[in-house]
């Protein structure tokens, strides 16, 4: 999906061709109008610009790896006369995603007279509504008292201290927080405790048209586990000359950060910002260089689309439509739109396991999906997403109701509708094996795709949990910019990633006061 980052600086960078057979054309309006209908895809993989301030709000906000449950004030709702108003700030979110949520909402409201929510879209990008919120923060009475952000944004919220940790919630409610999955429940956490009270969930994932792979005389169903897979495939896709650069490839912080991950690699010291405030960047190793070369190897030979991260870019996913490229590296929540701009009316049947080129029209794209390609395995991910937050600075009445709004959601039912509809994963282990979610992703498409980033979730490992950084925005501008110095100015990957690490270490030290 594409980043939250503004501007487009490349202006000379690749672009897909512009002659089309009439199907692929189709395909192409298809895709312009998905993404269009939003702005841009749901994205976990942007992040929000952080305001700074230190990190205050985090040691006084949970400490000991306990929450007390008495700061969910509960006793407030019961006391409350009228109905209790709850307001909901959310973005990032297009279509089908957006009308799930909206939906939800009236049937929350009709469900119950106590509470009155209210849903107000703040735009199409996550960081359009981290700006609005870091503008009404220092005056509490323009705040919602619900707030959706990217995943990026927990350590910035943690650090401003607004923010009712849901597990106190949970606790005063008897919600058991362990029902939401070890990976989910641990990439939301800080210093032990659960801050949203529910959560979107994404993962990257590969996705690759089974039709190349058959012409090049690959195993359409065996997709690359490995960079270096990757890259053998798409030696043999460009030598049978099936697609003239094989790998689209957005050079966004996420993929490198997941990457990392997958090797105990951390980007950030105190166990990658998990233990305490990180001080130091420390990404800068013999393992990130190699990541970082190999993408510039492939690029040099043609192995590569690169693509830079820009507000509302859908280049990326053209690169697929047009057949100039074979694969691409992107989130799980773009399933939806892959299906419908890639798959036209390809069965999940054609499209699985059993897929046979004598049986589909090869001038067709039939698209597939397999787990992230790591550096020695596939799958090695940490849950990203949205999440929604309490926030702490309404009256208790309204927090004690934004919790019961978001119990709602988290209800079995209404997070099968997430992942059936709007696309995410599910977060509640009730629903991972709930048939008809188990029939959705054998029979439907969109489910289909879906599969590999469901299985990589579900064995994700908790104690990699992904980076906690407070200013997220500035650090990730800083890797973004890195690989984009490689992949486009021909920097060399060692002296680019030196240089971003004294700048991410500057960071750190400002954004901690000194």
């Amino acid at each position: 999906m594409p980043s939250d980052n503004e501007g487009d600086t490349m202006s000379d960078r690749p672009r897909p061709t512009s002659s089309r057979s009439p199907r692929r054309r189709h395909r192409l309006e298809l895709l312009v109008a998905v993404v269009a209908a939003g702005g841009l895809l749901v994205s976990a993989c942007g992040s929000p610009p952080s305001s700074g301030g230190g990190s205050g709000g985090r040691e006084d906000a949970a400490s000991d790896n306990k929450v007390d449950p008495k700061d969910c004030p509960l006793d407030a709702l019961e006391k409350a006369t009228g109905k209790v108003k709850v307001n909901v700030w959310y973005g990032g979110l297009v279509d089908p995603p957006k009308t799930v949520f909206t939906d939800m909402v009236k049937a929350f409201n009709a469900s119950q007279d106590k509470i009155e929510v209210t849903a107000d879209y703040q735009g199409n990008a996550y960081a359009e509504v981290l700006r609005k919120y870091e503008g009404a923060s220092a005056t509490p009475a323009q705040l919602p008292q619900i707030i959706y952000l990217e995943d990026t944004a927990l350590g910035e919220m943690v650090d401003k201290g607004q923010v009712l940790p849901a597990q106190a919630c949970m606790e005063a409610d008897d919600y058991d927080p362990t029902q939401i999955i070890p990976s989910a429940r641990a990439a939301y956490s800080v210093d032990g405790v659960l801050y949203p009270g529910y959560m979107n969930v994404s993962t990257p994932v590969l996705y690759y048209n089974k039709v190349h792979f058959q012409k090049a005389g690959l195993d359409p169903n065996d997709p690359p586990q490995t960079l270096d897979e990757i890259e053998e495939a798409a030696k043999k896709i460009k030598a049978a000359g099936v697609a003239s650069k094989p790998l689209s490839f957005l050079a966004n912080q996420w993929f490198f950060s997941t990457w990392m991950a997958g090797i105990g690699q951390d980007v950030v010291n105190n166990n990658n910002g998990r233990d305490k405030v990180p001080t130091e960047a420390t990404f800068d190793t013999p393992e990130t260089e190699a990541i970082l070369g190999k993408l510039d190897s492939m690029n040099k030979a043609g192995l590569l689309n690169p693509f830079p991260v820009t507000d509302g870019s859908i280049d990326h996913y053209l690169a697929l439509v047009t057949e100039q490229s074979s694969m691409l590296v992107e989130t799980s929540t773009a399933s939806g739109t892959i299906a419908q701009a890639l798959g036209g009316d390809i069965t999940a049947a054609e499209a699985g396991i059993d897929f046979d080129v004598a049986a589909i029209d090869t001038t067709k794209l039939v698209p597939a999906s397999g787990q992230f390609p790591g550096v020695k395995a596939p799958g090695k991910v940490y849950a990203s997403g949205g999440a929604f937050y309490i926030l702490n600075t309404s009256d208790p009445a309204q927090q004690a109701a934004s919790w019961k709004f978001l119990q709602f959601m988290l209800q079995p039912e209404n997070v099968k509708t997430w992942h059936l509809v709007g696309g995410y994963l599910p977060m509640v282990k009730e629903v991972v094996d709930d048939p008809e979610v188990r029939k959705f992703q054998e029979e439907d498409l969109v489910g289909l795709l879906l599969k590999p980033a469901v299985d990589q979730l579900a064995a994700a490992d908790p104690d990699q949990a992904g980076p906690l950084i407070g200013p997220y925005t500035k650090f990730q501008d800083e890797i973004q910019g890195a690989m984009e110095s490689v992949l486009f100015s021909g920097a060399d990957p060692k002296q680019a990633l030196g240089k971003a690490q004294d700048n991410v270490n500057a960071i750190l030290k400002d954004y901690n006061g000194g």
